[in-house]
Formats: C-alpha cells, sequence, structure tokens
C-alpha cells in the first residue's frame, strides 16, 4: 500500500483547487438570455485522455476530434502538464440547432507528473483528432546508474 506524505497530500490539494479555479472560471458569463444560452450550449467538456509509460517516456493522448492546433495549449507547470484549448461548434447561415449532443467550448485536462521530466524535450502532435503528447522522462531518475567520484582531503 502506497504511503501518502504531508507533502503529497499538500500537493495534491493545491492541483485540485486550480482545476476548480479553472473550471469556475470556465463557467463564468455575462448577464442576459443570450449569453446564459450561449454558456449553456458550451458547457466546459473534458476530453477522454490515455497516459501510457514507455520507460524512456511518458505517452498522454487525448481524444480531440475537431480541434484545430490553433486552438490548443499545452503546458507544463511545477509538476503537472496542462492541456487547454476550446473546440467551436458548427453553424448554418440563417439556422438554427436541432439537437447538439457533440461538447464545444472549453475544456482543461491536468496530469500530475508521476516523475521529473525534461520539460524542453516534450513534443506534441495533433493527427486525425488525437493528440500525442511525449514528455520524456529525466534521465537520472530512471534505472541509469552514474558513478560519483569522491575526492579525498588532504
Amino acid at each position: 500500500m502506497a504511503e501518502i506524505t504531508r507533502k503529497d497530500f499538500i500537493e495534491e490539494l493545491k492541483a485540485m483547487k486550480e482545476r476548480m479555479d479553472e473550471l469556475f472560471l470556465c463557467n463564468l458569463g455575462t448577464a442576459g438570455d443570450e449569453a446564459e444560452s450561449r454558456a449553456q450550449e458550451e458547457a466546459p467538456w473534458m476530453p477522454s485522455a490515455d497516459m501510457l509509460d514507455g520507460g524512456k517516456e511518458i505517452l498522454y493522448l487525448l481524444d480531440l476530434p475537431g480541434v484545430c492546433d490553433d486552438d490548443l495549449q499545452i503546458e507544463c507547470k511545477d509538476d503537472s502538464l496542462r492541456v487547454s484549448g476550446r473546440r467551436a461548434g458548427e453553424n448554418l447561415a440563417g439556422g438554427h440547432s436541432i439537437s447538439v449532443e457533440r461538447p464545444r467550448g472549453a475544456f482543461l485536462r491536468v496530469f500530475k507528473l508521476p516523475c521529473p521530466v525534461r520539460r524542453e524535450d516534450i513534443r506534441a502532435e495533433l493527427k486525425k483528432g488525437v493528440l500525442r503528447v511525449v514528455v520524456p522522462k529525466e534521465l537520472c531518475s530512471g534505472g541509469r546508474r552514474q558513478k560519483v567520484r569522491v575526492r579525498r582531503e588532504q
């Protein structure tokens, strides 16, 4: 059974607070019937995601059909990976929606990184509606050994 330290608990609470703050901000709208209707139509959504450990790197796969790469923001902050963006809805000129089932609007996913990573080497690719984010692990944190020479005092 994994032991939870006070530091881990506080970090988890901070991440949860940050996520709740983001969700709260996504739901803020201006007064008025039109704004309220638009806010309901564009309620925040959460894309499905997989997280895979490849040994030397962590692979994040997010289902983002209909999202353009210009509408994506990927940020590695502290010990988390944040993927946010927006998916626009389809509109017909002069028409209106009869039924809207596909989520649209702002989204945010925050992933706690399981180990130290090389932030400068993170890369991402959006292809066929799937976002692939490759996060290389820090080399010294794995099974690789590094001999350390001990100097004698003279």
